[in-house]
């Protein structure tokens, strides 16, 4: 995390379940799916060719695709990363947010007053490591970051796309030519109202929740679990006419940022 951005396990069925429909193909791939993001330890950073790598943190990936590496790191007080380079077109996500220093070639040039906040988010664009940059918690409590880097894609289309729900506010964090940021609070028993989605999404747990799902008024799905703070998924694309509706049916308030790739065209990496 680079203190110039003033501004993951994956577990969850939220996003696996809540893609339903009646086809076997989809069922089979949705079980692919759950059985990817719980049964399954997650592979190691170090076997990704992109994202964010720490010489003294150890991280977590979270998911991968043609689309976006997603990671999960935790940094305890008086923790440094140690000197590392960044890819660019990186969405920090703020689990848990802390006060930050910044150091260029062993020397401090930044230390924050006030803590990032709990569910905020920040643009990273390329560092390369001849800058000898890293960054370090300075505060006394862990902060805990998910990464969401996005892979070299071909922009099709430049047009907003995100998330609308009718009942529930959705406040939009950030927006450029490759992504739209957004986040959204549901209270216990609160349901988001019939809605889209238009795809190539990553959703983070800020404060998990237990969701149940709907489709066509009908309850096709109730979390006997919460989703756990930190957590990620991806999500399809979702048709209006299929009447998706979640909704938070346990007792405490959730939090999910989401991440929506506009739309593009992934490129082969050599």
């Amino acid at each position: 995390m680079s203190s110039i951005t003033q501004l993951r396990r994956i577990e969850t069925g939220r996003g696996a379940h809540r893609r339903q429909d009646s086809t076997a193909s989809s069922l089979v791939g949705r079980m692919v799916f759950v059985a990817l993001i719980v049964g399954v330890p997650a592979a190691g950073i170090t076997a990704q060719e992109t994202g964010v790598f720490y010489p003294n943190i150890p991280g977590e990936l979270l998911l991968e695709n043609d689309y976006v590496v997603v990671q999960r790191y935790i940094i305890e007080p008086g923790k440094w990363e140690g000197i590392h380079s960044h890819p660019g077109n990186q969405i920090a996500v703020r689990i848990k947010g802390g006060l930050w220093g910044g150091r260029r070639g062993g020397r401090e040039v930044s230390r924050m007053t006030e803590p990032t906040k709990d569910g905020s988010v920040g643009w990273m664009d390329a560092i390369d490591i001849s800058e000898q940059h890293e960054s370090g918690n300075v505060g006394d409590t862990p902060i805990d970051l998910v990464w969401v880097t996005l892979k070299a894609c071909e922009p099709l289309s430049n047009h907003t796309v995100g998330l609308f729900y009718p009942n529930i506010p959705v406040e939009t964090l950030l927006e450029n030519d490759r992504v739209v940021v957004q986040k959204f609070v549901a209270e216990p028993g609160e349901w988001e109202g019939v809605h889209s989605h238009a795809g190539n999404q990553v959703y983070v747990h800020i404060k998990g929740g237990t969701w149940a799902g709907r489709l066509g008024g009908r309850e096709v799905y109730r979390q006997t679990e919460p989703s756990k703070d930190g957590s990620a998924g991806w999500l399809d694309a979702i048709d209006l006419s299929e009447g998706h509706n979640s909704g938070n049916v346990g007792d405490t308030m959730a939090e999910l940022v989401y991440v929506t790739i506009k739309p593009c065209r992934p490129l082969a990496t050599p």
